[in-house]
């Protein structure tokens, strides 16, 4: 980077306070508010221009390292999806969940990123509601099953009892009394 002008108030400020005028418009802040704040914290005076250039020094640097280091993540992220679809862990997606969030407050973020991220999460949200659904049909299978097998407990028990059938031709007489033929049978 090229030695700020002697003149450039806001390049030649210290570090610290470069870093805190980056922050407030990289989250956002717009310029009239920014100006307000710099008086305010900094008392000092200054003028759009001063902040467009100070935005194109500092910022855009700063913005582009950011949204490097979020295209990375969500590359890295994508990669692990495709290898293992299905199997996010919980932190994977808090990290692409707080990824989404900077990038959807940055005003600078490209939407198909915003977007992808936000695809991401919206996946990982289908699949857990799967994964809930799947359980709870489990679970009415296995009081249906049951249900059943209590409702027809006196023919389950001559159907065990009956010495003419070998263990799997006893196992599928259940099933059929249980659950009825299925429809490769009809």
């Amino acid at each position: 980077m090229k030695k700020p002008r002697s003149d450039s108030k806001l390049l030649n400020l210290p570090e610290e306070k470069q870093a805190q005028l980056a922050e407030w418009l990289l989250s956002g802040v717009p310029y009239h508010q920014a100006l307000k704040l710099i008086e305010k914290e900094f008392q000092l005076t200054t003028s759009f221009a001063a902040l467009s250039a100070f935005w194109t020094d500092v910022c855009t640097p700063a913005l582009l390292a950011r949204r490097q280091q979020a295209v990375t993540t969500a590359d890295s992220v994508a990669a692990d999806a495709k290898k293992m679809p299905g199997n996010f862990d919980a932190a994977t997606i808090d990290a692409i969940r707080q990824k989404a969030f900077e990038l959807s407050v940055s005003p600078q973020a490209a939407p198909g990123e915003v977007k992808a991220l936000f695809m991401l999460l919206l996946k990982s949200r289908d699949q857990e509601l799967k994964k809930d659904q799947l359980l709870l049909d489990k679970q009415r299978f296995e009081f249906d099953a049951a249900k059943a097998a209590l409702a027809a407990l006196p023919d389950l028990r001559a159907i065990a009892a009956d010495k003419g059938l070998n263990e799997n031709d006893r196992i599928d007489a259940i099933r059929r009394r249980l659950f009825g033929q299925i429809p490769d049978e009809k």
